[in-house]
């Protein structure tokens, strides 16, 4: 069995070799699989809307609002 994906599965394909799975998830992520031992290989992820986006100096946004930003990908950092 497979752990990694947070959401049900909708895809899996398998490399012409026989040596990686690549499932496809609703939880935004693909996931590259040792075929023969079942180890995660790497986890692909999609950007989210608001990916990288600077809110350090951003003003007129509530505290609550800040940390749905910053849950959605924003950075505070400069």
């Amino acid at each position: 069995m497979l752990l990694g994906h947070t959401s049900p599965v909708y895809g899996v394909a398998m490399s012409q070799d026989g040596a990686v799975l690549a499932s496809g998830s609703f939880d935004g992520t693909m996931q590259l699989w040792s075929a023969s031992s079942g180890a995660s290989l790497h986890t692909l992820r999609s950007d989210r809307p608001y990916e990288r986006v600077g809110i350090a100096g951003l003003t007129g946004v509530t505290d609550a609002q800040r940390a749905a930003l910053l849950t959605l990908g924003a950075v505070e950092h400069a």
